[in-house]
């Protein structure tokens, strides 16, 4: 039987995104007789792009949805079959099923064969109800081991599924925390840092994906335990209670770990569970948090969130100078978003605080899409712009990069206040 053709595609803004990793589980549970293309960041389309005769597979974040419906409109004029799934089309299916033929709500894992099945029978269901898989890797472990390296490498390593949090503007997608099984992990992992060495011993630099790589520290520990012969750097995503576990930080500075990116969000961790942890009340605990992983040698990103309804000016000021002498690495910062499937989200829709459903404002970035408490939208507008400038000026990287760029110049200065 000649197949026909199965595309598998996924649209992400200009870089690589951690969900990038995730792609190729759709490919590894496909059926080897089938070409499989996988596009990704396609910022042009031309009408050679357009095929019909194929099943066309379109995972979507909320804040690209709009592009994703789009392009499977295009699919379904040229006589392709059309699948959505992802975080958006997973709690709005109705509204994608407007753009596409079926959609797959939560993880594919359990229903893809069943999809494709139908497919080849011509009895496509509207919608498939995917089930967390307890072990929802191994399935998938041969094909990711026969993937080109340097792909893997420059995607990053996800390890885990689920978060331990339930913060009210997160959109649950997945089920409980499930991880790869360490032998798996630890094979995958070598194969990849393998194909990195270099001869001249420059340590492969490794990013893991995951949204937590301490949510257990059981499995981080023995994880860092296993990464500390094989000689490398590591950069990665954790929750501040690592900072309270000195075993895990002494693993984790044997391991190569050398930046984390931690979920702040706040300077008012006793408001939220994932900051409160380990009797953190005060910003001087955050502070001494940073400073414990700092001492073993792992700096900070530390990322914080604009229009919390407690928020006032006076605590964007106050974060400001908590940025100032915290000594963080890097500052990251985004705005306040109410995604569709949060809790924050039917709140404010029940308070009529939502401004607009042009999902394509849903970026955390640009704009402000629902009614802040303690000021305007404008407001709170021109306070992510200054707020983004201050911790651009604030962050470590950015003055050590200064400092270099000064340093350089140095020599000029001086040839020019001395006249030659």
């Amino acid at each position: 039987m000649d197949h026909p053709v199965l595309r598998v595609l996924i649209y992400f803004a200009l870089r690589t995104p951690p969900g990038t990793f995730s792609l190729f589980i759709i490919p590894a549970l496909t059926p080897p007789e089938y070409r499989v293309t996988i596009i990704n960041q396609k910022l042009s389309w031309n009408d050679r792009d357009f095929a019909g005769g194929g099943l066309v597979g379109i995972s979507c974040a909320t804040g690209n949805v709009v592009s994703g419906y789009r392009i499977a409109d295009r699919y379904r004029q040229a006589g392709a079959k059309v699948v959505m799934g992802g975080v958006h089309a997973s709690h709005l299916p109705q509204e994608a099923l407007e753009h596409c033929d079926a959609v797959v709500i939560g993880e594919a894992e359990s229903v893809w064969p069943q999809v494709v099945g139908d497919y080849e029978k011509g009895e496509l269901k509207r919608i498939y109800e995917g089930k967390p898989l307890e072990d929802y890797f191994s399935g998938c472990f041969d094909y990711f081991m026969k993937l080109d390296p340097d792909v893997l490498y420059r995607t990053g390593i996800l390890l885990s599924r689920g978060c331990k949090y339930h913060c009210e503007f997160c959109a649950p997608m997945f089920g409980k925390l499930r991880f790869v099984k360490i032998e798996q992990a630890m094979a995958l992992i070598e194969r990849v840092i393998q194909a990195r060495r270099r001869p001249w011993g420059i340590k492969p630099n490794l990013v893991f994906r995951d949204d937590n790589i301490f949510s257990n520290p059981h499995y981080a520990k023995e994880l860092f335990r296993r990464l500390a012969p094989l000689k490398i750097n590591w950069t990665g995503n954790s929750s501040l209670d690592i900072a309270f576990d000195d075993e895990a930080l002494q693993l984790a500075q044997a391991s190569g770990c050398h930046l984390l990116f931690v979920g702040f969000e706040t300077i008012h961790p006793e408001r939220f569970a994932k900051t409160s942890v380990g009797n953190v009340r005060t910003p001087e605990d955050y502070r001494k948090a940073i400073r414990k992983l700092k001492s073993h040698g792992i700096k900070v990103m530390g990322s914080f969130v604009l229009g919390f309804d407690e928020d006032t000016p006076k605590d964007y000021l106050r974060m400001i100078g908590f940025w100032v002498s915290a000594g963080l690495y890097i500052v990251s910062l985004t705005m306040l978003t109410p995604f569709p499937g949060t809790a924050l989200f039917k709140r404010l829709e029940a308070e009529d605080r939502i401004l607009t459903h042009d999902w394509r404002k849903y970026n955390s970035l640009h704009h402000v899409v629902f009614k802040p408490k303690n000021m305007t939208s404008r407001q709170l507008q021109m306070w992510f712009f200054i707020m983004r400038l201050a911790g651009t000026l604030t962050s470590r990287f950015f003055l050590l990069a200064m400092g270099l760029i000064l340093l350089s110049l140095l020599p000029r200065i001086i040839a020019h206040l001395a006249g030659f």
